[in-house]
């Protein structure tokens, strides 16, 4: 299986995990025989802890996107890099070899 699809597995069980939980525990809190007062507080508390669960959940994600997204620039500078070193190379090995990235024909030369 590709990383991508590693990586989106693993953040599809744990958002499942997160809205799972929260939702047991919001059903577990209104079903629960306590008064108003202690039943909001628990309510409070659970939210409490599913912000917290969201949050690093989400922080974890940035960091793996920054994370790739710097792998696949170095990849396109390397891949740029590689291209500009074939051109090059095609230019020197190539016999009547013509420029045509210049603009003005008259300056365009056969080597």
């Amino acid at each position: 299986m590709p990383e991508n699809q590693k990586i989106s597995c693993i953040g599809t069980v744990t958002l499942a995990s997160i809205v799972g939980g929260a939702s047991g525990a919001f059903v577990s809190l209104l079903l629960a025989p306590k008064i108003g007062k202690a039943l909001r507080q628990d309510i409070q508390n659970q939210t409490e802890v599913i912000i917290e669960q969201v949050e690093d959940s989400t922080f974890q994600r940035a960091e793996a996107i920054k994370q790739r997204s710097t792998d696949l620039s170095d990849k396109i500078k390397k891949l740029k890099a590689d291209i500009q070193i074939f051109i090059q190379d095609l230019k020197y090995k190539k016999p009547n070899y013509v420029d045509i990235t210049r603009s003005d024909p008259e300056e365009t030369s056969i080597t």
